[in-house]
């Protein structure tokens, strides 16, 4: 009487589907990574956006009393004081000095293709100050 002998170990064919399937699965999470990567510098670039933003309207402030009755907001006071630290970021604002002043922030974001404006927009609010106030 002859015994057949019991199978042991894999086939080849189920070693190449369990190859296949982790294969996928790397691709899978490489792919998740890249876009986290991704998310992470859009995240950066907007905070940074939001501190270049704040930081412009800061630094109004010790020129608040020029600006509302000097009428020096204009020209070099926004190339120099109110330029953004980053050559990346470019900061718009409005034509005249007002107490509530917007300030717009767009910045270049080519890692994610979403077809939106990278841009954040802060309202700045200052007091109205009369010229007797200050020492005019």
């Amino acid at each position: 009487m002859r015994v057949k002998a019991i199978q042991s170990g894999f086939s080849l064919l189920e070693i190449m589907v369990s190859v296949a399937i982790a294969a996928i699965a790397l691709l899978g999470l490489g792919s998740a990574q890249l876009k986290s990567l991704q998310y992470a510098t859009s995240s950066f670039n907007y905070t940074m956006a939001i501190v270049q933003a704040n930081n412009a309207a800061e630094r109004i402030w010790p020129n608040l009393c020029a600006l509302k009755h000097g009428g020096g907001f204009n020209g070099n006071f926004k190339n120099t004081t109110l330029a953004p630290q980053i050559d990346d970021y470019s900061i718009t604002f409005p034509a005249n000095f007002n107490d509530d002043l917007a300030i717009e922030v767009q910045w270049p974001d080519s890692r994610l293709d979403d077809g939106l404006q990278s841009k954040l927009r802060i309202f700045a609010q200052y007091p109205t100050l009369s010229a007797a106030e200050c020492g005019l």
